[in-house]
């Protein structure tokens, strides 16, 4: 049976009660770059003391050189781990940490990295992976699937920069840059694709971005950011989360400041679930370029068999694009449904809603205050396939005058409407409160 190397390397800390993972990566390459230096010059260690001494030290001006702390173990810990040098995948070990911990990181699906990687074509020579620890399980591949394309690897993660330098230290084609998407990038290179899938969902101050951008919001910081790095005829290719093609105020002005100074070239809707475990929102997959077109893609991306397939593509004019307030792009597809225009098209009577029933929104409850009481909430995962399920909702305790202008009835039609998930159903009769 073959041993997992990475495998033997976490046990090694784990029995030792090693629980910072970040740390041992730091210890993979401190691993590593040692075997490298003692490869260099022709130097093999046995497991006699005189030997392990000597690779205890040249451990030590390794790390110095490198600008690493403390080896946490004795001379026989790093002798045990070193062995294991020669067969130690760094970027595996980056993978496995993400795969595996709750650590707030998106972790790109190996299948959806292949998708990308078809976006590497002949006329692509250099290529920027921003937060590339994001595309671990696919990074290595995408790598040594082009070795004639130039790689620029990105990290704001000092641990992270130390590991894929080390990793990749041989390649010719690869550079690896520690610097943050989300405050000014301090390169000057252009680029004929960058790949990114940005933070969700995330807010920074001025002081922790260093300047000013449009908006606070994380995803739309990095567009911004990245888009002036693309060469005349390159293009930003990233995942943008739901609420960044309809959300208003600054956002909104985001939008318009790309299609008047760049071009959106294309925008497909992703698989719901496609970055499950770590974030379930709706995500959407877009790319930017600076070379403004007459026309703009807008699609739906499925999975199917852990492959991802485009199933509907639609083609509309810039100019059209323009006139509307967002992107989503399943009212568009919806709307070149064949379904729906002979529906329009119809003798059916029409009416807005608006003028045939009251609509309200729900009343926002936050987490701290769901609590026991006779008030039960309802939320979008109570509803499934056009039915509500009463068990399992939260309940809080509130006045019931404070709620009252909330209450469902019998008979009250629920429409989600967060952008990210359609569901609807009747509220049927009962005697709770919800």
């Amino acid at each position: 049976m073959k041993t997992n190397t990475n495998q033997v390397f976490w046990e090694m800390f784990y029995i030792r009660g090693f629980d910072d993972k970040q740390q041992v990566l730091s210890e993979a390459v401190r691993v590593v770059e040692t075997h490298r230096y003692l490869r260099q010059n022709d130097i093999k260690i046995s497991d006699s003391s005189q030997d392990k001494e000597y690779l205890f030290q040249a451990m030590k001006k390794i790390s110095e050189e490198n600008g690493m702390e403390h080896f946490p173990g004795d001379r026989d810990f790093f002798f045990d781990l070193y062995t294991l040098a020669e067969s130690l995948n760094l970027v595996g070990l980056l993978s496995d940490l993400y795969k595996n911990e709750r650590t707030g990181i998106v972790l790109a699906p190996d299948y959806l990295i292949a998708f990308l990687s078809e976006i590497v074509s002949d006329r692509v020579s250099s290529v920027m992976i921003a937060e590339a620890e994001k595309m671990a399980a696919g990074l290595q591949f995408l790598i040594d699937t082009n070795p004639e394309k130039k790689f620029t690897l990105m990290t704001d993660q000092y641990t992270i920069f130390l590991l894929l330098k080390t990793a990749f230290q041989e390649y010719q084609n690869v550079k690896v840059i520690n610097q943050s998407i989300y405050r000014e990038l301090l390169i000057a290179d252009n680029f004929d694709l960058i790949l990114s899938i940005p933070a969700f969902g995330g807010r920074l101050s001025i002081d922790e971005t260093s300047k000013s951008f449009m908006t606070r919001e994380t995803e739309s910081i990095a567009i911004e950011n990245l888009i002036r790095n693309i060469n005349d005829s390159g293009r930003l290719v990233a995942v943008i989360p739901a609420k960044l093609t309809f959300a208003s105020s600054q956002i909104k002005d985001f939008r318009e400041w790309i299609l008047e100074n760049y071009s959106l070239d294309s925008i497909y809707s992703l698989p719901d679930g496609i970055f499950r475990p770590y974030t379930g929102i709706k995500t959407y997959l877009a790319t930017f370029a600076k070379r403004r077109k007459g026309s703009i893609v807008l699609g739906s991306i499925e999975a199917e068999d852990y492959n991802l397939k485009v199933t509907q593509v639609i083609k509309m004019s810039t100019a059209e694009f323009g006139q509307y307030d967002d992107w989503r792009v399943g009212i568009f597809l919806c709307n070149d449904n064949e379904e729906i225009q002979r529906f329009k098209a119809s003798g059916v009577k029409k009416v807005k809603l608006k003028s045939i029933a009251d609509i309200f929104r729900g009343k926002s409850v936050l987490k701290n205050d769901v609590k026991p009481g006779e008030v039960f909430i309802l939320n979008i995962s109570n509803i499934e396939e056009g039915e509500i399920l009463f068990d399992n909702m939260d309940t809080t305790n509130e006045e019931e005058r404070k709620i009252k202008r909330y209450q469902l009835e019998d008979g009250d039609i629920l429409l989600t409407c967060r952008g990210t998930v359609n569901k609807v159903a009747m509220f049927p009769e009962t005697r709770r409160m919800v």
